[in-house]
Protein backbone atom coordinates (compact mmCIF):
# COMPACT_ATOMS: atom_id res chain seq x y z
CA UNK A 1 0.00 0.00 0.00
CA UNK A 2 0.82 3.78 -0.58
CA UNK A 3 2.55 5.06 2.49
CA UNK A 4 4.11 8.82 2.99
CA UNK A 5 6.91 7.08 4.29
CA UNK A 6 7.84 5.88 0.77
CA UNK A 7 9.92 8.92 -1.12
CA UNK A 8 8.84 7.52 -3.83
CA UNK A 9 4.87 7.81 -3.97
CA UNK A 10 2.98 10.24 -5.47
CA UNK A 11 1.66 12.92 -3.54
CA UNK A 12 0.38 15.23 -6.26
CA UNK A 13 2.89 18.03 -5.51
CA UNK A 14 6.49 18.20 -4.74
CA UNK A 15 8.07 20.29 -1.69
CA UNK A 16 11.30 22.21 -3.22
CA UNK A 17 14.34 24.41 -1.46
CA UNK A 18 16.10 27.03 -3.57
CA UNK A 19 18.84 29.40 -2.57
CA UNK A 20 18.05 33.23 -3.46
CA UNK A 21 19.74 32.87 -6.94
CA UNK A 22 18.17 29.56 -7.39
CA UNK A 23 14.81 31.09 -7.42
CA UNK A 24 15.30 33.71 -9.34
CA UNK A 25 16.71 31.40 -12.17
CA UNK A 26 13.63 29.44 -11.53
CA UNK A 27 11.14 32.25 -12.07
CA UNK A 28 12.80 33.20 -15.75
CA UNK A 29 12.31 29.34 -16.91
CA UNK A 30 8.84 28.87 -15.77
CA UNK A 31 8.00 27.71 -19.41
CA UNK A 32 10.39 24.87 -18.60
CA UNK A 33 9.65 21.65 -16.79
CA UNK A 34 12.46 22.21 -14.32
CA UNK A 35 11.29 19.74 -11.50
CA UNK A 36 10.11 17.02 -14.50
CA UNK A 37 6.62 17.75 -13.06
CA UNK A 38 3.41 15.69 -13.94
CA UNK A 39 0.90 17.53 -15.47
CA UNK A 40 -1.61 18.73 -12.84
CA UNK A 41 1.36 18.20 -9.63
CA UNK A 42 1.61 21.17 -7.56
CA UNK A 43 5.24 22.44 -6.38
CA UNK A 44 5.65 24.05 -2.94
CA UNK A 45 8.63 26.30 -3.05
CA UNK A 46 10.36 27.29 -0.28
CA UNK A 47 13.32 29.10 1.30
CA UNK A 48 16.51 28.46 3.02
CA UNK A 49 15.31 28.73 6.00
CA UNK A 50 12.05 26.47 5.72
CA UNK A 51 9.73 29.26 5.23
CA UNK A 52 7.25 28.51 2.01
CA UNK A 53 7.46 31.53 -0.25
CA UNK A 54 4.87 30.09 -3.25
CA UNK A 55 2.72 27.06 -4.76
CA UNK A 56 2.63 26.72 -8.20
CA UNK A 57 0.91 24.02 -10.73
CA UNK A 58 2.64 22.74 -13.76
CA UNK A 59 -0.09 23.25 -16.21
CA UNK A 60 2.19 20.54 -19.49
CA UNK A 61 3.43 24.13 -20.88
CA UNK A 62 4.33 26.61 -17.60
CA UNK A 63 4.45 26.76 -14.04
CA UNK A 64 1.18 28.79 -13.16
CA UNK A 65 0.99 30.34 -9.66
CA UNK A 66 -1.73 28.72 -7.13
CA UNK A 67 -4.45 31.78 -5.94
CA UNK A 68 -5.39 31.41 -2.83
CA UNK A 69 -9.02 31.07 -2.38
CA UNK A 70 -11.36 30.46 0.35
CA UNK A 71 -14.54 28.57 0.03
CA UNK A 72 -17.82 30.04 0.71
CA UNK A 73 -20.88 27.56 2.38
CA UNK A 74 -23.76 28.98 2.65
CA UNK A 75 -24.12 26.36 5.81
CA UNK A 76 -20.69 26.96 7.08
CA UNK A 77 -19.63 30.19 6.06
CA UNK A 78 -16.25 31.19 4.84
CA UNK A 79 -13.92 28.31 4.75
CA UNK A 80 -10.33 28.71 4.57
CA UNK A 81 -7.77 26.60 4.07
CA UNK A 82 -5.67 25.51 7.50
CA UNK A 83 -1.99 24.55 5.88
CA UNK A 84 -0.53 24.06 2.56
CA UNK A 85 -2.14 20.98 1.42
CA UNK A 86 -5.40 21.67 1.50
CA UNK A 87 -4.66 25.08 -0.53
CA UNK A 88 -3.71 23.10 -2.84
CA UNK A 89 -6.70 20.61 -2.63
CA UNK A 90 -8.99 23.74 -2.71
CA UNK A 91 -7.24 24.76 -5.92
CA UNK A 92 -7.37 21.59 -7.52
CA UNK A 93 -11.24 21.54 -6.82
CA UNK A 94 -12.16 24.83 -8.35
CA UNK A 95 -10.08 23.77 -11.39
CA UNK A 96 -13.24 23.37 -14.38
CA UNK A 97 -10.51 21.77 -16.52
CA UNK A 98 -9.46 18.85 -14.29
CA UNK A 99 -12.49 16.53 -14.27
CA UNK A 100 -11.35 13.47 -12.50
CA UNK A 101 -9.89 14.99 -8.34
CA UNK A 102 -8.77 12.49 -5.73
CA UNK A 103 -7.61 13.26 -2.50
CA UNK A 104 -6.03 11.06 -0.10
CA UNK A 105 -5.31 11.12 3.64
CA UNK A 106 -6.34 9.89 7.09
CA UNK A 107 -9.22 10.72 9.46
CA UNK A 108 -9.01 14.11 10.20
CA UNK A 109 -7.20 15.55 6.78
CA UNK A 110 -10.64 17.13 5.56
CA UNK A 111 -11.07 15.03 2.64
CA UNK A 112 -15.01 15.12 2.57
CA UNK A 113 -15.35 18.59 4.53
CA UNK A 114 -13.36 20.26 1.73
CA UNK A 115 -15.36 18.25 -1.26
CA UNK A 116 -18.55 18.89 -0.18
CA UNK A 117 -18.41 22.29 0.90
CA UNK A 118 -16.63 23.66 -2.84
CA UNK A 119 -19.58 21.39 -4.41
CA UNK A 120 -22.10 23.09 -2.28
CA UNK A 121 -20.05 26.44 -3.73
CA UNK A 122 -20.14 25.42 -6.74
CA UNK A 123 -23.70 24.17 -7.44
CA UNK A 124 -24.79 27.64 -5.46
CA UNK A 125 -23.16 29.46 -8.12
CA UNK A 126 -24.57 27.51 -11.07
CA UNK A 127 -21.41 25.61 -11.99
CA UNK A 128 -23.05 22.59 -11.46
CA UNK A 129 -26.81 21.43 -11.22
CA UNK A 130 -26.34 19.13 -8.48
CA UNK A 131 -24.61 16.70 -6.59
CA UNK A 132 -24.35 12.89 -6.15
CA UNK A 133 -22.96 11.07 -3.30
CA UNK A 134 -22.26 7.53 -4.01
CA UNK A 135 -20.80 4.69 -1.56
CA UNK A 136 -19.98 1.34 -1.94
CA UNK A 137 -22.27 0.62 1.06
CA UNK A 138 -19.12 -2.19 3.13
CA UNK A 139 -19.56 -2.20 7.18
CA UNK A 140 -16.47 -1.30 8.89
CA UNK A 141 -13.60 -4.09 9.35
CA UNK A 142 -14.68 -6.54 11.98
CA UNK A 143 -18.13 -4.92 12.87
CA UNK A 144 -21.44 -6.63 13.27
CA UNK A 145 -24.07 -5.12 10.90
CA UNK A 146 -26.75 -3.86 12.87
CA UNK A 147 -29.65 -6.19 10.71
CA UNK A 148 -32.29 -5.43 7.57
CA UNK A 149 -33.08 -1.92 7.38
CA UNK A 150 -36.68 -0.75 6.99
CA UNK A 151 -37.20 1.12 4.39
CA UNK A 152 -36.75 2.63 0.80
CA UNK A 153 -33.41 2.41 -0.72
CA UNK A 154 -33.21 6.07 0.57
CA UNK A 155 -33.74 5.94 3.94
CA UNK A 156 -31.14 2.75 3.70
CA UNK A 157 -28.30 5.18 2.45
CA UNK A 158 -29.08 7.58 4.90
CA UNK A 159 -26.86 6.12 7.50
CA UNK A 160 -24.09 6.08 5.01
CA UNK A 161 -24.72 9.58 3.77
CA UNK A 162 -24.58 11.49 7.48
CA UNK A 163 -21.99 12.95 6.91
CA UNK A 164 -23.26 15.16 4.29
CA UNK A 165 -25.41 16.31 7.03
CA UNK A 166 -23.45 17.12 9.18
CA UNK A 167 -22.41 19.75 6.15
CA UNK A 168 -25.29 20.89 5.43
CA UNK A 169 -27.46 21.93 8.65
CA UNK A 170 -28.17 18.06 9.68
CA UNK A 171 -30.56 15.53 8.71
CA UNK A 172 -33.22 18.29 8.21
CA UNK A 173 -30.94 20.25 5.91
CA UNK A 174 -29.83 17.53 3.99
CA UNK A 175 -33.65 16.42 3.15
CA UNK A 176 -34.13 19.68 2.12
CA UNK A 177 -31.65 19.87 -0.88
CA UNK A 178 -32.63 16.39 -1.70
CA UNK A 179 -36.08 17.53 -2.18
CA UNK A 180 -34.92 20.42 -3.85
CA UNK A 181 -33.10 18.12 -6.27
CA UNK A 182 -29.48 19.28 -5.82
CA UNK A 183 -28.56 16.18 -3.93
CA UNK A 184 -29.28 12.30 -4.91
CA UNK A 185 -27.24 9.15 -2.53
CA UNK A 186 -26.57 6.55 -4.43
CA UNK A 187 -25.29 2.94 -3.72
CA UNK A 188 -22.96 1.87 -5.93
CA UNK A 189 -24.38 -1.15 -6.96
CA UNK A 190 -27.46 1.21 -8.38
CA UNK A 191 -25.68 3.26 -10.72
CA UNK A 192 -24.90 1.29 -13.71
CA UNK A 193 -26.46 2.23 -16.95
CA UNK A 194 -26.57 5.82 -15.66
CA UNK A 195 -24.93 8.72 -17.02
CA UNK A 196 -24.92 11.99 -14.83
CA UNK A 197 -25.00 15.24 -16.91
CA UNK A 198 -23.92 18.86 -15.28
CA UNK A 199 -22.95 16.89 -11.94
CA UNK A 200 -20.68 16.49 -9.23
CA UNK A 201 -19.91 12.95 -8.32
CA UNK A 202 -18.68 12.65 -4.92
CA UNK A 203 -17.37 9.13 -3.83
CA UNK A 204 -15.89 8.73 -0.54
CA UNK A 205 -14.10 6.29 0.92
CA UNK A 206 -12.97 5.00 -2.11
CA UNK A 207 -10.40 3.14 -0.72
CA UNK A 208 -13.03 0.33 -0.43
CA UNK A 209 -13.28 -0.07 -4.36
CA UNK A 210 -12.09 -2.06 -6.70
CA UNK A 211 -10.64 -1.29 -9.83
CA UNK A 212 -13.93 -2.29 -11.73
CA UNK A 213 -15.70 0.24 -9.13
CA UNK A 214 -13.64 3.36 -10.22
CA UNK A 215 -13.98 2.21 -14.26
CA UNK A 216 -18.31 2.01 -13.43
CA UNK A 217 -18.49 5.45 -12.04
CA UNK A 218 -15.61 7.09 -14.65
CA UNK A 219 -17.87 5.18 -16.93
CA UNK A 220 -20.98 7.41 -15.23
CA UNK A 221 -19.49 10.80 -16.35
CA UNK A 222 -21.47 12.99 -18.57
CA UNK A 223 -21.44 16.45 -20.03
CA UNK A 224 -20.16 18.90 -17.80
CA UNK A 225 -19.73 16.52 -14.89
CA UNK A 226 -16.61 15.57 -12.56
CA UNK A 227 -16.00 12.73 -10.36
CA UNK A 228 -14.52 13.41 -6.77
CA UNK A 229 -12.80 10.29 -5.58
CA UNK A 230 -11.62 10.46 -1.49
CA UNK A 231 -9.87 7.87 0.60
CA UNK A 232 -7.43 6.55 2.74
CA UNK A 233 -5.93 3.10 2.48
CA UNK A 234 -5.58 2.59 6.45
CA UNK A 235 -9.11 2.54 6.51
CA UNK A 236 -9.42 -0.78 3.70
CA UNK A 237 -12.58 -2.99 4.77
CA UNK A 238 -12.33 -5.64 3.29
CA UNK A 239 -9.42 -8.33 2.12
CA UNK A 240 -10.42 -7.75 -1.88
CA UNK A 241 -9.46 -4.42 -1.77
CA UNK A 242 -6.13 -5.04 -0.35
CA UNK A 243 -5.63 -7.23 -3.82
CA UNK A 244 -7.50 -5.07 -6.00
CA UNK A 245 -7.79 -1.26 -4.75
CA UNK A 246 -8.93 1.01 -7.04
CA UNK A 247 -7.91 4.38 -5.82
CA UNK A 248 -4.70 3.10 -5.46
CA UNK A 249 -4.80 2.30 -9.45
CA UNK A 250 -6.66 5.05 -10.99
CA UNK A 251 -4.23 7.41 -8.83
CA UNK A 252 -0.97 5.29 -10.36
CA UNK A 253 -2.46 4.99 -13.92
CA UNK A 254 -4.35 8.33 -14.32
CA UNK A 255 -1.38 10.80 -12.69
CA UNK A 256 0.19 13.20 -15.20
CA UNK A 257 -3.59 13.04 -17.77
CA UNK A 258 -4.54 16.89 -17.75
CA UNK A 259 -7.96 15.97 -16.84
CA UNK A 260 -6.84 14.41 -13.62
CA UNK A 261 -5.63 15.94 -10.31
CA UNK A 262 -4.53 14.54 -7.11
CA UNK A 263 -3.25 15.88 -3.71
CA UNK A 264 -2.61 13.64 -0.51
CA UNK A 265 -3.46 15.98 2.95
CA UNK A 266 -0.76 15.70 5.30
CA UNK A 267 -2.30 17.14 8.31
CA UNK A 268 -5.22 15.94 10.85
CA UNK A 269 -7.27 19.20 11.21
CA UNK A 270 -9.99 17.63 13.37
CA UNK A 271 -9.04 18.30 16.84
CA UNK A 272 -5.78 17.75 19.35
CA UNK A 273 -8.24 14.69 21.06
CA UNK A 274 -8.55 13.28 17.09
CA UNK A 275 -4.83 13.56 16.48
CA UNK A 276 -3.86 11.13 19.38
CA UNK A 277 -5.36 8.46 17.70
CA UNK A 278 -2.49 7.69 15.83
CA UNK A 279 -0.85 7.03 18.94
CA UNK A 280 -2.22 3.96 18.80
CA UNK A 281 -0.18 2.92 15.55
Amino acid sequence: MSDIGNKNEYLGFKEVVLADNEMADFYQRLNENVFDSLINEYLVIKNETGEIVDKLRWRGDKYTPVVFKDIKNEIMGVIKPRNPQQTLAIDMLYNKDITIKALTGKFGTGKDFLMISTALDLINSGKFEKLVWVRNMIPVKNTKEIGFLPGDAKTKMLPYALILADHMGGIDGLSFQMSQGRVEIENLGAIRGRSFQNTIIICSEAENMTKEHIQLLIGRVGNGSSLWLNGDYRQIDAKVFERNNGLLKAIDKLKGHPRFGYVKLLKNERSETAAMADLLD
